[in-house]
């Protein structure tokens, strides 16, 4: 049954595409095996994705391909064919996180559908209507939102489709925003290969020792978000205007995908059937399929329940308590629900491991049984050690596996009925019609005429088995009609051959619905050399600017003082949680007076959400005539409002064609992503109006949850502000430290445990020719920011001068103010 929202399900393989149709799903998201965001699923090669989308077709249903990674240049033309195989094989839409790729495929692929990814960070008003300029008709908004913040999009966009996550994981990070795994492991989930540091363990420690977290009391996995589950909120999504509801899981079993899409489906059923919400046994086989704890995210505001921090993975049903454990380790449960056997347990213990068992013998006061319920003591083998009142949960629900198992390879499920109709006359072809409840006819006739028969008439019987036999397709003969003459024959092989061309013409009727125009072959390559061929940006001819981000009035006028030609000003006071006032931000702009270059440029905070309370707009509006941005709304705002706009890194520039595409929108200078290494940034030849970073924190996560004050802070509704107290790390297994701060917004960021330093590589850097060179100096404490600017101010003067600075001794006096450096991506990149 076809709903106002769209229920979208994932697959990472043909057995869970399988699971997600047969079980409710309108639409299924795949991967290719290029290119996409799950680059450790199985994936689909283009011959598995035509197949697919014949499949999905052929039963109404739509699918969606994910290209939603950075492409590097190397890769571009690579990933321009792919799309163009897309297309030609009738995908319905392209999930694109790449803002050079979405501009070069409108250019040469024009007929393209694109939906916007999450990896975008789209997240506001001006986003959408930044993303709905440059042409795509969906956008899968960032998972931050609330309801009332999704509304709002919607109301002032109601033309753009909007696509929500309501099931699944959670980043800890707005998506697109977290340089973790890439910074720590070289694996980027910005080109599809997070590691997920969010699902490690962490202890939060202040810099004074007196605020540290108490891990037995709190839990260690401090950045692993609850399972997203907002089935009993349909209503809400619907008010919100969402158009597209998402479940997260291309890495997930096909039995997972097969359960949580029959429960969604059947709670959007009962909604459109009579308004109702669904009721808690389907929440409950959801709980038993994959759960960390289940939450409703973003969408009320995250609440208590919106962290994981005793289990990142599995946590399974809580079914009863251990009472005794015997010498042989044969251990007694008192159930509070129900367990099978087939099932898989899992005992939570105070220390060491987790025994784990699947039930494959138990018994109740002696006797063998194969079935438990609530109330029941059963006696279980472990082989480790447990105590009593050590919690058990179920892991593994065998009925339920069992059941979305048969769903999938259930062959009676999933069928198209259809009638025949047949005619048929003494020395005349026999006529054969095929028609579906969709009025879609195919039609045949034999190829030889009718005869009398000798032995074998044509008859109800006869015709319905050969032409009922239609083999491994999804259509089941239901009615047959005959008209005309009896006691006539034909050649069984001459009623084969009809029933296949009059069910090949059928199925080309139904696939003839969802035929979208695609792009000639010609023009394609025409445009795509077209594009590989512009020219080049040009070298920039001027010396570079040595910029320094800082998050106060006073950071910004230490930069100054030491030699900074820039500073970039953050407002949403980054640690201190103190905004820059409008007095002090007009004393900065005192300062760009006259000046040709501006020594201060305001930088907008990343996020900015609808139903946020401050606006950092008016701090800005008609005061400064340049501006930074990180997002996507912010730069459509600032576009709009005649700013000179610099764009930061946030904004994932990873290819020449980002670069141009922004370019051409009138942007001053474009920061590119800090995943680049040297051997990409040369591939761009020529980098006019880049900035790069040379050194500093970089941030690893933005989040729109703060740990500090969940934690530390007491009521989450009158929080006593730990962060304005002290200050924070969090600090991993091996003890590396990653320095923990929140802004204004009450926001949370995460930073490198290891310092950005290319004072060594400065000169290779210089040559490369960028527009201006960034110290991330917002973390840096006031005689850190002095010495490291004047450092990097002198070293310049003296490579712009063709002298031959010592940077080895200006590296060990930069190494003597802080923490250990690091060379990040410059040299390694990511996979």
């Amino acid at each position: 049954m076809q709903t106002s929202m769209e229920l979208l399900a994932p697959a990472g393989n043909w057995d869970a595409f399988m699971a997600a149709l047969k079980n409710g799903a309108d639409a299924v998201y795949i991967g290719g095996k290029s290119y996409s965001a799950r680059q450790s699923a199985e994936n689909f090669d283009l011959p598995q994705i035509e197949s697919a989308v014949d499949y999905a077709h052929l039963h109404n249903k739509k699918v969606y391909v994910t290209v939603n990674t950075l492409i590097d240049n190397d890769e571009f033309a690579a990933a321009l064919d792919y799309l163009y195989a897309l297309e030609q094989r009738q995908v319905d839409a392209i999930i694109i996180q790449d803002i050079g790729l979405a501009a070069a495929c409108h250019r040469v692929l024009p007929k393209l559908r694109l939906h916007a990814s999450t990896q975008m960070t789209v997240h506001n008003e001006g986003g959408a209507a930044f993303i709905k300029k440059q042409g795509f008709k969906r956008i899968v908004l960032a998972r931050e939102l609330a309801n009332t913040d999704i509304k709002t999009v919607h109301e002032q966009y109601p033309d753009v489709e909007l696509e929500v996550f309501v099931h699944g994981a959670l980043c800890f990070s707005y998506s697109g925003q977290c340089l973790f795994s890439s910074m720590v492991g070289g694996r980027s989930g910005n080109r599809g290969r997070c590691a997920q540091p969010c699902r490690l363990a962490y202890q939060l420690k202040s810099r004074s020792g007196k605020n540290n977290l108490d891990p037995a009391r709190h839990g260690r996995y401090l950045l692993s978000p609850a399972d997203l589950c907002l089935i009993e909120y349909l209503p809400e999504l619907k008010e919100a205007g969402v158009c597209s509801l998402k479940i997260e899981g291309r890495m997930k079993r096909p039995e997972y995908v097969a359960v949580v899409s029959r429960a969604y489906r059947e709670a959007l059923d009962l909604l459109e059937d009579s308004g109702q919400r669904p009721e808690p046994e389907i929440k409950e086989n959801l709980l038993k399929v994959f759960n960390r704890n289940f939450s409703s995210g973003y969408f009320f505001g995250a609440g208590a329940d919106f962290l994981s921090t005793r289990r990142p993975n599995n946590r399974g049903v809580f079914v009863g308590r251990v009472v005794e454990q015997k010498p042989d380790l044969m251990v007694k449960i008192k159930l509070t629900d129900a367990i099978g056997s087939g099932d898989g347990l899992v005992v939570w213990v105070g220390k060491g491991k987790n025994p784990v068992v699947i039930v494959e013998e138990m018994q109740i006061d002696g006797q063998r049984v194969n079935e438990a319920t609530a109330g029941d003591i059963v006696s279980l083998q472990l082989e480790e050690r447990v105590f009593p009142g050590d919690r058990v949960f179920k892991t593994h629900d065998e009925e339920l596996l069992s059941e979305a198992q048969h769903s999938i390879r259930d062959e009676k499920a999933h069928k198209i009925y259809v009638d025949a109709a047949v005619s048929v006359g003494l020395g005349e072809p026999l006529r054969l019609i095929l028609c579906d409840d969709e009025g879609n006819r195919g039609e045949a006739q034999t190829k030889t005429a009718a005869q009398m028969a000798e032995k074998y008439a044509l008859d109800e019987e006869v015709l319905r088995d050969k032409l009922g036999r239609m083999g491994n397709t999804d259509f089941v003969l239901r009615n047959i009609t005959i008209q005309g003459e009896g006691g006539l024959m034909l050649p069984f092989s001459d009623l084969n051959e009809v029933r296949r061309l009059a069910l090949e013409r059928l199925i080309e009727k139904r696939l003839l619905k969802h035929a979208k125009p695609v792009t000639s072959i010609n023009y394609f390559n025409q445009e795509k050399q077209a594009l590989l061929d512009d020219p080049r940006p040009d070298y920039n001819k001027t010396s570079p600017l040595l910029t320094v981000a800082v998050s106060s009035v006073e950071q910004a006028r230490l930069a100054l003082k030491n030699g900074a030609d820039q500073v970039l000003l953050g407002l949403e006071g980054m640690g201190s949680r103190k905004r820059p006032s409008r007095s002090e931000l007009k004393e900065m702009l005192a300062l760009n007076q006259g000046k040709n270059i501006p020594q201060v440029i305001p930088v907008l905070p990343r996020i900015s959400l609808p139903q946020d309370r401050y606006s950092y707009h008016r701090m800005v509006d008609e005061d400064f005539s340049a501006l930074m941005v990180g997002n996507w709304g912010d730069l459509h705002w600032g576009l709009e409002q005649g700013f000179k706009i610099l764009t930061d890194y946030s904004l994932n520039v990873f290819n020449i064609y980002s670069l141009k595409f922004l370019s051409g929108l009138g942007i001053s200078s474009v920061c590119l992503s800090p995943e680049l290494n040297f051997k990409q940034l040369h591939s761009f030849k020529g980098i006019t109006g880049v900035e790069m970073i040379i050194h500093g924190e970089l941030q690893l996560m933005e989040a729109q949850y703060c740990v500090l004050g969940a934690t530390l802070g007491g009521d989450r509704e009158k929080c006593t502000a730990p962060c304005s107290k002290d200050t924070f790390y969090l600090q991993d297994a091996k003890s590396y430290q990653f320095p923990a701060v929140v802004d204004a917004d009450c926001r949370f960021h995460v930073f490198n445990s290891r310092t950005l330093c290319m004072i060594e590589d400065l000169a290779r850097i210089i040559s490369l020719r960028p527009h201006s060179l960034r110290i991330e100096a917002r973390l840096m404490q006031d005689d850190q920011l002095s010495q490291t600017v004047k450092t990097y101010r002198q070293a310049i003067n003296i490579l712009l001068a063709e002298g031959e600075p010592d940077l080895n001794r200006y590296k060990n006096e930069l190494a003597a103010l802080g923490q250990p450096f690091t060379k990040c991506h410059y040299y390694r990149g990511v996979i």
